[in-house]
């Protein structure tokens, strides 16, 4: 059994330990500590942050790898008129609604025609106004067709038919596996961009193409281009 002056020095240490760490957590040391766990805490959520960013631009960088890249850029400069092979004109074309058409069936119209998908920004910004360019220039010889790709959409025809419908498009939707896009595209030297429109001569040539789609002058040269080209009787 410890005897009174062994308690009486137990009592003592403990009392010295309990002044220790009082002595120890004086007002600085607490708000150093405090702060160090802050910056921590700090540090943390912005990994989480720069990884979530990461992942967000690497999904962007993913899905334009796979589709054509969206742009806003404004009109096309006017460019030497670009024959269309007769070839192309003659192709079977299929619209979303499974009616068959050739380019060639429109011999004696001046056409308008849009790449697009129902997922690019541009291309619904773009296309109230080429609806209101169809209702325009229809009674003076004017067509008006879209085309939609089955890899933009990624075979989903019912998306691209709930899309036009929603919107009151009255025009026709070319259905395309890149039989009629790649060749036009090619035929102006352009790029793999979406919108993309083509101003289409009754002699079949490309008089004006347009890359992207800029709000507040594409239309107005669009508009420049269709009028030239139909009062083009040649």
């Amino acid at each position: 059994m410890a005897g009174p002056e062994e308690s009486s020095k137990k009592t003592n240490e403990v009392a010295s330990k309990e002044a220790e760490k009082s002595s120890f957590w004086t007002p600085g040391r607490v708000a150093i500590t405090l702060a160090a766990v802050v910056l921590i805490f700090g540090y943390g959520i912005s990994r989480w942050s720069s990884n979530e960013d990461a992942t967000r631009n690497n999904a962007t960088v993913n899905r334009t790898g796979n589709k054509p890249v969206v742009t806003t850029a404004p009109a096309a400069a006017p460019a030497a008129p670009v024959s269309l092979p007769q070839g192309l004109r003659e192709t079977a074309l299929q619209t979303i609604d499974g009616e068959s058409l050739k380019l060639s069936d429109y011999g004696d119209k001046v056409v308008v025609l849009n790449i697009w998908a129902t997922w690019c920004g541009p291309c619904r910004l773009e296309m109230p106004e080429l609806v209101k360019i169809s209702n325009e220039y229809k009674s003076r010889g004017l067509i008006v067709l879209g085309l939609a790709t089955t890899y933009n959409e990624q075979n989903d025809a019912q998306r691209v038919k709930n899309y036009v419908k929603s919107q009151n498009v009255p025009y026709k939707i070319i259905w395309d596996d890149g039989t009629l896009a790649g060749p036009l595209v090619e035929a102006v030297q352009g790029r793999s961009v979406i919108p993309q429109s083509f101003v289409i001569s009754r002699d079949g040539r490309i008089v004006r193409h347009f890359s992207g789609f800029n709000v507040s002058s594409t239309p107005v040269f669009m508009r420049q281009a269709i009028e030239d080209a139909l009062n083009n009787k040649g």
